[in-house]
């Protein structure tokens, strides 16, 4: 299997404070990837590091190519990130906010070409937005939104969908509806898809690489199938859980109880 990212000896800082302790991992080509681990464990600053959000020392490349040495517009029509809770101005229609994902592609004078108009049609297509593309973004409901914020992320053509908790504050229908759309994404058109997620069983559900964190560091990484199980959460996360398994074989984790901390006199 073929890596389209590969993370060595990652350190990143914020505010003269490290957030992620030289930890070290590959993301596959093609593929499903989650980031998951406990609150404030570095997972988002990871991917934000990977967005070249945050400065990092270590190295990350992309195709074999540090992400250094990619120009801005080179590296918007490689990898896309859609962050928690992104904002926009509230006239601005879906259709408007997708066509900002052509930006990477278009002259100095910013002037939209036909294939533009074709991308952003398509992208609106793929999430099923076509119908509300001249709705404004502060009419649309919370799965609405994250919707019309992914199509705008295709419109880039990008390889790599870099999302950070793509479906926080979504209730329980939106958010498989979210992790439907990236998975079917990711099946149609090979989108190599990395998120952060809280929820382990649609971790166990959807995706197909895991890289588990905490407090900065990194515990393990591969087969979620394999890696998240009732130990993985006695060790990471605290949490005492039974495993299930459903009626067409899918594994769940039931979390039972928090963990009793060990007296430490």
């Amino acid at each position: 299997m073929a890596n389209i990212l590969e993370v060595k000896d990652l350190h990143v800082g914020i505010n003269k404070k490290e957030i992620v302790h030289g930890i070290s991992f590959a993301v596959p080509e093609g593929k499903l990837s989650a980031i998951i681990g406990p609150n404030g464990c570095g997972k988002s600053t990871t991917l934000k590091a990977l967005a070249r959000i945050w400065g990092y020392t270590g190295s990350i490349s992309f195709k074999g190519k540090d992400l250094r040495g990619f120009s801005q517009k080179e590296f918007a029509r490689s990898l896309a990130i859609l962050t928690q809770s992104p904002q926009a101005p509230t006239d601005l229609t879906v259709s408007d906010l997708v066509d900002m994902g052509r930006f990477p592609y278009r002259s100095f004078l910013g002037r939209a070409k036909k294939e533009d108009a074709e991308y952003v049609e398509w992208a609106l297509e793929q999430t099923n937005m076509l119908s509300m593309r001249h709705r404004l973004l502060s009419t649309l409901s919370g799965g609405e939104r994250q919707r019309a914020w992914i199509a705008m992320a295709l419109a880039q053509n990008p390889q790599v969908l870099l999302l950070d908790e793509p479906t926080t504050y979504l209730d329980i229908c939106h958010q498989l509806e979210i992790m439907q759309l990236l998975e079917r994404l990711n099946k149609e058109l090979g989108l190599t898809v990395v998120m952060v997620l809280h929820d382990l069983n649609h971790t166990l559900q959807y995706t197909e690489h895991v890289i588990v964190m905490r407090q900065g560091a990194l515990v393990t990484s591969g087969d979620p199938a394999a890696i998240i199980t009732p130990q993985l959460l006695e060790e990471v996360y605290r949490v005492e859980a039974e495993e299930f398994r459903t009626k067409n074989g899918t594994r769940v984790l039931m979390p039972m109880d928090l963990k009793a901390q060990e007296n430490q006199d």
